[in-house]
């Protein structure tokens, strides 16, 4: 029963070490303590008992067999988190929500001003859906506020106040094709592969990664903070500002040309004090 205790033990720690590593890794929520707290007669008392010295009361069954608990629980509870189990308090409720009701012929703005990441992509359809990145972080959970005054009508996502242990990293964001969109996005270390879009107008802020695909409709982009942009082949660009650009492309008098044997279709407007990057695909 010993050596079995001891390897126990072992496995114990390993297992706490794991939650604590991928929470650092940004990949596990502190969310999931709450999760241990709904299941505290199968967690806490098992732990007390693992943690406490040996008596007559405590023996070293008892002690063995609580530590067997806490593991299972853990390995549980970790899988659960990964894959968003429902009998975990955390993911109890819903966290998504959408709007596939727009109207069509009408243009709306998209308004994100949060301190937090966001990925974006479209989807073929109408509307807009909405979830949360399941990662750790310092972000809210998100809301839609709809406005019907004044062109184009505007989309505000934007952060509910939310416990510190439920905060998440961000939201994935995901537009539909057949809407005309205007973006004003101010988010950090996000991801926007902008394709298969019909954007009017777009204002990008903060930092991330730009994917800039083939079938996007778009004259005009205009980029404030730290990007990385990988550019279709197929999509005849003009860069206009500071920013590294492969050698390939070609330096005219009103910016800098990516392709040079057809007109360009989109603009990308550097601000002042940028740092951005292109890339071919």
């Amino acid at each position: 029963m010993k050596n079995y205790y001891t390897t126990l033990q072992a496995i114990f720690f390993i297992v706490i070490g794991l939650h604590i590593s991928l929470y650092f890794f940004g990949l596990l929520r502190l969310s999931i303590i709450y999760d241990y707290l709904d299941y505290w007669p199968f967690t806490l008392i098992p732990f007390i008992l693992a943690i406490f010295p040996r008596s007559k009361i405590i023996s070293e069954s008892i002690k063995f067999y609580s530590y067997a608990i806490l593991i299972s629980f853990g390995i549980i509870f970790l899988f659960g988190h990964f894959t968003k189990a429902t009998f975990l308090g955390t993911y109890s409720y819903e966290s998504s929500f959408y709007n596939l009701t727009l109207d069509d012929e009408e243009p709306y703005k998209v308004i994100i001003n949060e301190n937090n990441s966001i990925n974006l992509k479209s989807f073929p359809g109408i509307g807009y859906k909405v979830d949360i990145i399941n990662k750790p972080g310092s972000s809210g959970y998100p809301e839609a506020v709809e406005t019907l005054v004044g062109k184009p009508f505007a989309v505000i996502f934007r952060s509910v106040k939310t416990s510190p242990l439920l905060k998440i990293k961000g939201w994935d964001l995901e537009l539909g094709n057949k809407t005309k969109w205007d973006l004003d996005i101010f988010a950090i270390d996000s991801t926007f592969s902008l394709d298969n879009f019909e954007i009017n107008n777009a204002s990008l802020s903060g930092t991330g990664e730009i994917y800039l695909g083939e079938n996007l409709k778009l004259e005009k982009l205009i980029l404030n903070g730290v990007y990385e942009i990988t550019v279709s082949k197929n999509l005849p660009i003009v860069v206009s500002g500071n920013a590294e650009t492969p050698t390939e492309w070609i330096n005219a008098t009103i910016g800098t040309l990516n392709q040079v044997n057809e007109s360009y279709r989109l603009l990308v407007e550097i601000i002042d004090g940028s740092e951005v990057i292109f890339n071919d695909e």
